[in-house]
């Protein structure tokens, strides 16, 4: 069964929010990353991160780096 996150974020004037559904058949995969556009700003003010069932745990994030990937696993306070 698919299972969605949402994730929500500020970048200044900029509020933006972005959906990942993950699952889905047998033998298929699909692409973890969510890439979070800002334009021409210079830094992100926060991402929230809203989990899946069954814990459906809310993460805030603050000092979230720009230009590159970081890793956030449920549960945990610090991205890496």
């Amino acid at each position: 069964m698919p299972s969605e996150r949402s994730s929500t974020y500020q970048a200044g004037d900029l509020k933006r929010s972005r959906v990942k559904v993950g699952g889905g058949s047998y033998l298929s995969s699909h692409d973890p990353r969510m890439v979070l556009g800002i334009g021409k700003r210079t830094k992100i003010d926060w991402v929230e991160i809203k989990w899946p069932q069954p814990s459906g745990l809310v993460q805030r994030l603050t000092d979230v780096p720009i230009d590159r990937y970081i890793t956030v696993t449920e549960g945990q306070p610090k991205w890496r």
